[in-house]
């Protein structure tokens, strides 16, 4: 990005044009009214009074929080600052000014939505370590047996294939691409089933998301892709000096499918580390946390009888590269910060971002997996649709971090599309009855496969 590059505002939620207007006044409420339902089952089931006590405070400050939103009151800064990642909210909040639910920044507005929820509950000590979308992550995953007998049923053939000694010399370094090119699609797709804009999906719709002919299908909507240049970009180092590193989007079936990725590549010997970035708490619904990867051992090998021989291979092979430190868990809080990801670069250290900077920097390719990390790199501003990955990224472009996002476009913001795309895909969401052609974007039907060299 070049100094006289002008850095359009952000997303806004009083634009009837963005996918904001309508989370602000129908999501979010919509989500937190099962947030409501999930803790009074929690304190309902339970013979702990001071639980229960705790719960229904928690419920009516649940409740005060969505009459807040609807009422469109003023996003007030949090009065606990001891807390980590607080006093930077407040420093954002006191920098811009007074907003509102209903007119503020979308981006700032949703992470303090879920950063205050976590508050609520943190603030209570007998629901320090409560979840609140525990059950919709297990549940969505448990409804995902297709796709997952699939996924296994491929990877116990080919990883069969890879380790033989006899068998390996016939994956060349095309067949490898080739087979990289495959992953990286699953793992994208795999993104579709997002919890927070599919709370009320059915089996059917869930299934429907999954396996290699709904991906190859889906493959026909990527709007631009740079799988070539990231392989370039990471098999640049020798094989026994690649790192890759992931940071996750949602935990249950995209979450299976960025293990799978990653077992491939240690297999293959394409990389010979990878770490996956979760969240530190509860966040936008669906967001992977290290504790759900206890979660989905336990639900991969207790939920699906008919695959248990590929699925236990799998696992197998998992638990060894994560006891051999080949395969790691990471979180930080400035995955959950207010700010955008053009803060990584910074000399400023918020929420253990410079040590996050120096880790991403050092790493052979680093894929942002999703909606949410999509719109942290490109600061959720309004940049023309047709505007350079490179230069829609910011600072980033420039931080010597490999940069490749996988994205199922769910919001507003988009870069990298050819001249004209964006023209014709908001042409033909209207002429299928939707009020606002820009919309497109955020039905999660397109994707986009968007790299960056940071140099």
């Amino acid at each position: 990005m070049s100094a006289t590059t002008k850095i359009p505002p952000t997303y806004h939620n009083n634009d009837p044009q963005s996918f904001g207007f309508s989370t602000a006044r129908s999501r979010w409420p919509n989500i937190l009214n099962k947030v409501i339902g999930d803790t009074k089952a929690e304190y309902e089931g339970s013979t702990n009074e001071k639980k229960k006590i705790q719960g229904e405070k928690i419920v009516e400050q649940v409740k005060q929080l969505i009459a807040s939103i609807l009422g469109n009151k003023i996003v007030e800064p949090f009065k606990n600052t001891s807390i980590p990642g607080l006093s930077s909210y407040n420093k954002t909040l006191k920098k811009i000014g007074t907003i509102t639910w209903l007119t503020g920044p979308w981006l700032l507005c949703e992470c303090y939505l879920y950063r205050y929820l976590d508050y609520l509950y943190k603030s209570e000590s007998e629901w320090v370590s409560f979840d609140p979308f525990e059950g919709k992550k297990r549940g969505a995953f448990k409804a995902s047996e297709s796709g997952v007998k699939e996924l296994c049923l491929r990877y116990k053939e080919l990883s069969g294939r890879l380790l033989d000694p006899k068998q390996r010399p016939q994956f060349t370094t095309e067949a490898l691409y080739n087979l990289f090119v495959e992953f990286i699609e699953v793992s994208l797709w795999g993104n579709a089933i997002d919890l927070s804009l599919l709370a009320n999906a059915t089996m059917e719709e869930l299934q429907s998301h999954q396996g290699s002919k709904a991906v190859a299908e889906a493959n026909k909507r990527v709007l631009c892709n740079d799988i070539k240049a990231a392989w370039a970009g990471l098999t640049e180092d020798p094989p026994e000096k690649r790192s890759l590193d992931i940071v996750l989007d949602n935990a249950g079936f995209e979450f299976f499918t960025d293990i799978v990725l990653s077992l491939f590549l240690l297999d293959a010997k394409i990389v010979s580390k990878i770490t996956f970035h979760c969240k530190t708490r509860p966040w936008m619904v669906s967001d992977t946390m290290i504790k759900d990867y206890a979660l989905f051992k336990k639900d991969i090998l207790g939920t699906f009888p008919g695959s248990q021989p590929e699925i236990e291979y799998l696992m197998n092979h998992l638990e060894a590269y994560k006891k051999a430190g080949k395969f790691c868990l990471a979180e930080s809080e400035f995955w959950t910060a207010d700010l955008d990801y053009w803060h990584l670069p910074s000399e400023e250290d918020v929420c253990g971002s410079r040590k996050l900077y120096e880790h991403l920097r050092k790493s052979s390719l680093v894929i942002f997996k999703g909606d949410l990390n999509y719109r942290k790199l490109t600061a959720d501003r309004m940049w023309p649709r047709n505007t350079p990955f490179r230069v829609g990224i910011g600072s980033l472009a420039r931080s010597g971090i490999k940069i490749l996002a996988l994205r199922v476009c769910k919001a507003d913001v988009c870069v990298g599309l050819p001249d004209g795309k964006d023209e014709e895909l908001c042409k033909l969401w209207k002429s299928e009855n939707h009020q606002y052609g820009e919309l497109w974007c955020s039905a999660g039907k397109w994707a986009v496969i968007s790299y960056s060299s940071g140099k």
